[in-house]
C-alpha cells in the first residue's frame, strides 16, 4: 500500500510542476502580445502607468493626435507631452500642451513636430513619449514615460 501511495504522490507532484510551468509560459507569451491577432497594425502602448491612450494617429509630416485619459483618479493637468520617433529625427520637445483631464474623461491632443518629418505612409513607428503633469491642486511636477507603436497614416 505504501508503494502505491508514494507512486500516486510522485505522479501528482510531477504533473503539478509541469502544469505550473505551462501556465507561467502561457502568461509570459500573452503579456508579450504573441496571441494578439491584430499584429503590428494596432496601437500598442507600453510603460505609461498614470495615463491611457485610447486612440492615436500620426501622419507622414509627424503631426500626432492622441486621445488621452488619466488613471490617477484625480483631475490632472498635462503641462507638456514630448515625443520622438525611434531611429528618426522626428520629435516634439516644445512646451505646447496645457490640458486638464478629469477622471473617466479623455481629451484629444494635437502635437506638431519641431521640424518636418519624412515618415512613409503604411510604416509602423515606435515613439518614445514623456507626459509631464500635475495631479489635482498640487504644484509637484511628475513625468510618465512610455512608448507608443502605431501605423503612419495619411
Amino acid at each position: 500500500m505504501d508503494k502505491k501511495t508514494q507512486s500516486a504522490l510522485e505522479y501528482l507532484l510531477t504533473y503539478s510542476w509541469a502544469f505550473i510551468i505551462i501556465v507561467i509560459v502561457g502568461a509570459a507569451l500573452f503579456a508579450l502580445g504573441v496571441f494578439n491577432p491584430a499584429g503590428s497594425t494596432a496601437i500598442q502602448v507600453r510603460g505609461l502607468s498614470n495615463f491611457h491612450i485610447d486612440d492615436a494617429k500620426i501622419i507622414s509630416n509627424g503631426d500626432l493626435t492622441l486621445v488621452l485619459g488619466v488613471r490617477t483618479g484625480k483631475t490632472t493637468n498635462v503641462t507638456d507631452i514630448d515625443y520622438s520617433v525611434q531611429g528618426l529625427t522626428c520629435e516634439n520637445t516644445a512646451d505646447d500642451t496645457d490640458v486638464i483631464i478629469t477622471p473617466s474623461r479623455t481629451k484629444e491632443i494635437n502635437l506638431t513636430p519641431d521640424s518636418g518629418c519624412a515618415l512613409t505612409n503604411g510604416d509602423t513607428v515606435i515613439m518614445d513619449v514623456n507626459i509631464i503633469y500635475k495631479v489635482g491642486r498640487s504644484n509637484l511636477v511628475h513625468t510618465d514615460t512610455g512608448s507608443v507603436t502605431l501605423l503612419v497614416q495619411s
